[in-house]
């Protein structure tokens, strides 16, 4: 078990997973380098130890986590290898961002030319601060036996068999479901409340499994604080779904729209 884990982000994700470990008896060091007035209120109620960079957690941690939006996670590895090239340190890099399989290799590539060793890993479930448990990482490679035991503090870990990029496929496929169907419902709902017809498309989700009828609505409205967050993701998905144009066009518009809602007022 590693004795000090280092997390790259400081995001609700991120603060929140770092809280978690800190909270089951981990020292857990982040960055706040850079970081809004926003990270350092969510950090400083975590427990975990602030450290000034980059340089610490690559050099001065066993292991570290990186959970920063998608779009950063190729610039977050190359910061991180720049930071360990040449201190002959190992530690092990979980990369635990919404990402294509191909992005993952690439990040993989990218600290393991530094010296690192390499986990994929894929976060689903809401942070520990928003439930107070652990959401599920799904973990690939050939270092799952190390990130398994972070058991022992407290996150739950489900290794995936197969090659690096496995579990970022299985988030995309995930999210691929539920994050687009929530944004073409809410783009749906929004013609329908234009066009004076919110009640009966309401009705007519109603005659379906209880369950829809219970779930677009409040994930709808929740989507409209989130909606920047998931821009990153669906070009990933878009990524992802490459060899079928049809469908990556669906993730590059829905990415538009979310970019869009993240921009109102």
């Amino acid at each position: 078990m590693a004795e000090r884990i280092g997390v790259i982000g400081t995001g609700e994700m991120g603060s929140g997973v770092g809280g978690h470990l800190a909270a089951h008896g981990a020292e857990v060091w982040i960055s706040l380098h850079g970081r809004s007035a926003a990270s350092v209120e969510r950090v400083a109620k975590t427990g975990m130890t602030v450290v000034d960079g980059m340089l610490p957690l690559a050099r001065e941690c066993e292991l570290v986590l990186s959970i920063v939006p998608p779009e950063r996670a190729l610039a977050v590895a190359g910061e991180f290898a720049d930071a360990l090239r040449g201190s002959g340190c190992r530690p092990l890099y979980i990369d635990c961002n919404a990402i294509a399989p191909q992005t993952a290799r690439a990040v993989g590539g990218i600290v393991t030319a530094a010296g690192a060793r390499f986990v994929d890993a894929s976060i689903i479930g809401a942070s520990p601060s928003e439930s107070g448990k652990s959401p599920r990482f799904h973990v690939c490679g050939p270092h799952v036996a190390e990130a398994n035991a972070l058991k022992e503090r407290g996150l739950t870990i489900l290794p995936l068999a197969g090659e690096i990029g496995i579990a970022s496929a299985l988030k995309m496929c995930w999210a691929g479901i539920g994050k687009a169907y929530i944004g073409i419902g809410a783009a749906m709902f929004e013609y329908a409340e234009k066009l004076g017809i919110a009640d009966e498309l309401m009705a007519e989700f109603t005659k379906r499994p209880k369950t829809v009828a219970e779930y677009l609505p409040p994930e709808t409205v929740r989507m409209y604080r989130k909606a920047y967050r998931w821009v990153g993701e669906m070009r990933e998905i878009a990524t992802f779904s490459d060899d079928f144009p049809a469908v990556s066009e669906i993730y590059d518009g829905l990415a538009g729209y979310y970019e869009n809602v993240a921009k109102r007022p």
